[in-house]
């Protein structure tokens, strides 16, 4: 019993890292609606990013619990619940760290709630009054929420706040920051300094700019189709140099480790592992 209490304390123990810490984990984050893609469905993207040690832990799994919905997605081992996932009705979510002063007054890792909101809800508008609602604990997040029929949000929320954001010419873009003025009064500040193995930058500078760069590759109004949201996913920036910086990460202490495309109307997910330039995606459906 002391063991499985001490799994399901991973998230919090990650959650207590010092602010020199934060600047380790990051994603990035795309969800684009109907009218923005060119096969008319929704698609949701997605870099997880995070310390290079903890590689070996990554995994895809289903779940087919009892009496609930059944659920594809990633986690890692040993969390309780789903990072970044779809269930058999093909609502999805993906899960970005956000880094706020909110002390939590539930203690119940945010993953277990994403789990058992997959597991219960079938739309988006279930979801975000699921989640919203929910006792939570553990990291502060933007949530990227998207259903089978074309509805999507994100939730920007920490442990006693949250605020919905709505998409922008059928497009949803989130990093590691939060992008509505109410969430932002209770974020660590922009300009936080912090030092990682004698590299000094600013808290936020790698979600700033992987966001103001994701933003830039989507200005225009044409729409998507899977080799685009791909190469970006990829993107090394203007001068093609990867680095702490792109989308795609490169560092000696943390980069992309897992990189995902969410097709909630096919129910099928397409997961690699890795830094997304150098590897390929493996199809998954529901058994």
């Amino acid at each position: 019993m002391k063991w499985a209490y001490f799994m399901q304390a991973m998230e919090f123990m990650v959650a207590s890292f010092g602010p020199s810490d934060y600047s380790l984990q990051g994603c990035t984050a795309m969800g684009f609606s109907p009218s923005r893609t060119t096969t008319h469905e929704t698609v949701v993207a997605k870099n997880f990013d995070y310390p290079n040690e903890l590689a070996s832990y990554h995994l895809t799994c289903e779940t087919k619990p009892d009496k609930r919905h059944k659920t594809l997605g990633c986690t890692m081992v040993p969390l309780p619940g789903m990072l970044d996932g779809m269930n058999e009705h093909g609502l999805t979510v993906t899960y970005n760290l956000a880094f706020t002063t909110d002390t939590p007054e539930n203690h119940a890792p945010l993953s277990m709630a994403l789990q058992e909101m997959l597991e219960t809800c079938k739309t988006t508008e279930e979801a975000v009054k699921f989640i919203t609602e929910a006792k939570r604990g553990g990291h502060d997040a933007l949530l990227l929420i998207a259903d089978s029929e074309g509805t999507m949000k994100t939730v920007e929320i920490s442990s006693n706040h949250a605020k919905t954001r709505e998409p922008i010419n059928g497009q949803i873009i989130n990093t590691n920051h939060y992008q509505t003025a109410e969430m932002q009064k209770h974020e660590i500040p922009h300009n936080a300094m912090v030092v990682v193995r004698g590299e000094r930058f600013r808290l936020h500078e790698s979600s700033e700019h992987r966001l103001a760069r994701a933003q830039e590759l989507l200005q225009d109004t044409t729409e998507v189709n899977e080799d685009r949201m791909v190469r970006i996913l990829r993107d090394h920036g203007k001068e093609n140099k990867p680095s702490e910086l792109t989308i795609c990460r490169h560092h000696q202490v943390s980069s992309t480790l897992r990189s995902v495309l969410f097709y909630p109307s096919r129910r099928t997910i397409k997961v690699l592992y890795g830094n997304p330039c150098q590897n390929e995606y493996t199809e998954f459906r529901f058994a």
